[in-house]
């Protein structure tokens, strides 16, 4: 999710699903600032929507920035390529968030979760 389509989103249904514990934190004064005045703009959605959101919106942003690392396995290869596991932050990033999932997932009573993120993630590297 875009930062720049968060507007659309406010104005669509939610069907997200919420986690079972509550999680709480303190902000800065400015950005609960900001986050109030959404809620005054969108007041058909609730501010855990709109945090929700923001972070999505956040968390893609940062994910997609993250480096890879070329592990040591090698995944596939082809006359042109060949293709490592990815250690750094990036593939370290998706096992944890699996990790994560599945336990938030028990948590709701799905007692066989399936991955947040399917696959191996992978670095391709010329020969």
């Amino acid at each position: 999710m875009k930062s720049a389509d968060l507007h659309k989103v406010w104005s669509a249904p939610d069907n997200s699903r919420l986690t079972a514990k509550q999680q709480s934190f303190r902000l800065p004064i400015h950005v609960a600032a900001k986050i109030n005045a959404l809620c005054e703009v969108f007041p058909n959605k609730t501010k855990t929507e709109i945090v929700g959101d923001l972070l999505t919106a956040a968390l893609d942003e940062v994910i997609a920035h993250l480096p890879s690392e070329e592990g040591t396995e090698v995944v596939s290869e082809d006359e042109h390529d060949r293709t490592y596991e990815d250690v750094g932050p990036r593939g370290r990033f998706q096992t944890l968030a699996n990790r994560h999932y599945k336990e938030l997932e028990r948590e709701l009573g799905n007692k066989h979760p399936s991955d947040l993120y399917s696959g191996k993630l992978c670095v391709r590297v010329a020969k």
